[in-house]
């Protein structure tokens, strides 16, 4: 499977919340946590993936939310 980054927050509620909306759509998603466990919440983030297949409505689902604004 071909996997896209849509997302990343340094918020693990955010992250969640993500992942939460892009399940309930159907979008199967995996998070990548890059946070240094030294440093939490300081240095890293956590990535949001789906497919390139899904990538396109997964960020429409997350903008709509306001979870992802444009510039992500």
């Amino acid at each position: 499977m071909d996997n896209s980054k849509i997302f990343f927050a340094v918020d693990q509620l955010k992250a969640m919340t993500a992942m939460h909306l892009l399940e309930e759509a159907g979008i199967h998603a995996h998070k990548v946590d890059r946070r240094d466990s030294a440093y939490t919440g300081i240095l890293g983030k956590i990535e949001i993936h789906v497919s390139k297949d899904d990538e396109a409505k997964a960020k429409e689902i997350l903008m709509k939310a306001e979870v992802l604004d444009g510039d992500d």
